[in-house]
C-alpha cells in the first residue's frame, strides 16, 4: 500500500500532487494501479476533498492519472507518444527560433550517427547507401535534395537502434522541415555547388558508418550540421534585412 503523509506546508494542492508524482518516480504506484478515493485521499492526507480534486485533475491533465468515471483513478500507463506530444508542442513554439531548433538537432544527430556506426544492422545500411547513391543521381539540379536529405537523417537515427531517439529526430526533422523549407530552398539556389557538397558530406557520414568508426561518424555528423547551421542562420539574417529594408 502506497504511504500518503498529512499535508502541512506549500499550498495544499501542490503538496497533493507532489507526494503523488514521488510515489509514483519511487515504484510504490505504479502504471495501471488504481488510487485511493478522492474521499479517502481526503481522509488520510487531512485535506479537504476540494484540493485533493484539484491535484487529480492537474495530473489527469498532465497525462499522469487517467480518472475513469464510474470506476477510480489510475496511474495512467504511458502511451507511445506520451514523451514525443509535448515536445512537438515546444518546438511549435520555438519555431521562430531557429538557433534553438538547429541546436536540438545538433544534440541528437551526432549521438545518433555514433550509434548508428555501431550498431546499425546490414539492411538499414544498404537503405543509407541507397539514399547516398540517389544523391548523387540527382545531381547537379538537387530536384529531390530535401526530400533526400531528410531519408538519410531519420534512417540514420533509426539505424541508432534506439526508438526513442528515432521517434524524437522525427519529431524535430518535422518541424525543422515547416519552419526552414523557404530558407532552405534560398540557400541551395543562391550557394553554387551546395548540392554536391551536401550530397558529399552525407556520403562521407555513410562510410564511417559502414566503416563501424563511431568517432569519425560523429565528427563528420558535426561538422555537417555545424556547417548547415551557419548557412541557414546567414540566409535567415539575411532575408530579414531585406524585410526590413
Amino acid at each position: 500500500m502506497a504511504e500518503f503523509k498529512p499535508v502541512k506546508t506549500k499550498r495544499t494542492s501542490e503538496s497533493i500532487l507532489e507526494q503523488i508524482k514521488k510515489l509514483i518516480i519511487e515504484g510504490q504506484l505504479a502504471p495501471g494501479d488504481k488510487l485511493l478515493t478522492e474521499r479517502e485521499l481526503s481522509e488520510r492526507l487531512q485535506v479537504s476533498r476540494a484540493s485533493v480534486r484539484e491535484a487529480l485533475s492537474a495530473l489527469n491533465l498532465a497525462g499522469i492519472l487517467e480518472i475513469r468515471h464510474g470506476e477510480g483513478i489510475y496511474v495512467k500507463r504511458p502511451g507511445p507518444n506520451a514523451v514525443i506530444e509535448p515536445l512537438t508542442f515546444i518546438l511549435l513554439l520555438e519555431k521562430d527560433k531557429l538557433q534553438n531548433i538547429l541546436e536540438v538537432r545538433k544534440a541528437l544527430e551526432v549521438e545518433a550517427a555514433g550509434l548508428a556506426a555501431e550498431r546499425c544492422t546490414s539492411g538499414l545500411l544498404q537503405e543509407l547507401k541507397a539514399v547516398v547513391e540517389e544523391m548523387e543521381e540527382d545531381l547537379p539540379a538537387g530536384e529531390k535534395a530535401e526530400q533526400l536529405d531528410l531519408r538519410f537523417h531519420l534512417t540514420l537515427a533509426q539505424a541508432s537502434q534506439n526508438p526513442l531517439l528515432s521517434r524524437l529526430m522525427n519529431t524535430v526533422q518535422e518541424t525543422i522541415s515547416q519552419t526552414l523549407r523557404v530558407t532552405r530552398a534560398l540557400w541551395l539556389s543562391a550557394t553554387s555547388g551546395t548540392t554536391r557538397r551536401l550530397f558529399e558530406e552525407h556520403r562521407d557520414i555513410y562510410l564511417a558508418v559502414a566503416a563501424r568508426d563511431r568517432s569519425r561518424a560523429r565528427e563528420l555528423m558535426y561538422q555537417h550540421l555545424w556547417k548547415v547551421e551557419v548557412e541557414l542562420v546567414r540566409v535567415n539574417l539575411h532575408k530579414l534585412r531585406q524585410n526590413e529594408s
